[in-house]
């Protein structure tokens, strides 16, 4: 269940800087520009910047650098919405952990803090920790309101399993709105759109994305995602959705490379959440970024046909 003093800590404010994922980037653009078209529709204008980098998760993720090697990384990216008086919103559940873990711990440590303005002061920048981080998927549900009032093209008749991911559950405890064992906002979320949640066992399973796993490990990382995509066809929803782009891409991609090696027929349409809430507000379907999707092309196209393009 959300935790709702969280929640209502959430503001409500006219912009929001946004910032853009590598892997929605670069994988998966109709993420990004759902999110910032859907925030438009919800009465938040979304603000970015040319000079934002890399979060620096995946130097820290596999082990190519100390922890305290992103910090620089992480201040400068946050100050950029700071100079602008705003706070900031992501799409990735590891952009989410990152910004927010390293920020908390810069702000409770002032010889870090001192040290990381040190090397942006170089760089005419200055990181003061006056601004928050969001995760998309919070801002629809504390937009729940906004959210029901803007549904245009309700998703009535689909069936819809959720995938939160493991950055999200396991790495936000100072900032989370949802309970890590047994969250719900996003249930809630596409019920407001219109649709049908669908329960399946591996719900709170990990992708097996682990940038670790990959790296030292696949076949373990591969054993954990034939898991989840086992599970989900068996409950045989009509959408997986997500709340990060590299679980995305691990559940869209790796379906294909099963099915090629005939170890299953796995057809699963994999959605961000920003694409969901898009395609219930009633954005063009070309901006829904479907065409960067590799598996459930034809379910995707299904779907579609059933809520009315």
């Amino acid at each position: 269940m959300p935790r709702l003093d969280k929640v209502a800590q959430i503001p409500k404010p006219d912009k929001i800087f946004v910032f853009k994922s590598c892997v929605a980037s670069n994988k998966y653009p109709g993420i990004e520009a759902c999110s910032s078209d859907s925030l438009r529709i919800l009465g938040i204008e979304p603000v970015d910047s040319d000079e934002q980098t890399c979060c620096g998760g995946f130097v820290t993720f596999a082990n190519v650098a100390a922890p305290t090697a992103s910090m620089p990384a992480v201040a400068r990216n946050l100050s950029l919405a700071e100079e602008k008086g705003l706070d900031t919103c992501v799409v990735c559940n590891g952009c989410w952990t990152f910004l927010n873990e390293f920020g908390h711990f810069m702000n409770h440590n002032a010889e870090v803090k001192a040290s990381v303005n040190m090397m942006l002061n170089m760089m005419g920048k200055e990181y003061k920790g006056t601004g928050s981080v969001y995760h998309i998927a919070e801002m629809y549900y504390r937009l729940k309101e906004e959210l029901a009032e803007n549904v245009k093209r309700p998703l009535k008749g689909i069936k819809v399993a959720t995938h939160y991911g493991c950055h999200y559950l396991g790495g936000g405890k100072y900032t989370a709105i949802d309970d890590a064992q047994m969250p719900s906002y996003l249930e809630e979320i596409i019920e407001i759109l219109g649709g049908e949640v669908v329960p399946y066992t591996a719900n709170r399973e990990c992708c097996g994305t682990g940038f670790t796993q990959v790296i030292n490990g696949k076949d373990l990382s591969l054993e954990h995602t034939k898991t989840k995509l086992d599970s989900v066809k068996e409950a045989d929803p009509d959408i997986l959705v997500v709340q990060c782009p590299y679980c995305h891409s691990q559940l869209d991609r790796i379906q294909q490379q099963f099915n090629y090696r005939d170890e299953g027929d796995f057809q699963t349409p994999i959605l961000h959440i920003a694409q969901l809430v898009g395609m219930g507000l009633g954005l063009d379907v070309a901006k829904l970024g479907f065409a960067a999707h590799v598996s459930g092309r034809a379910r995707l196209e299904n779907v579609l046909d059933r809520i009315g393009r």
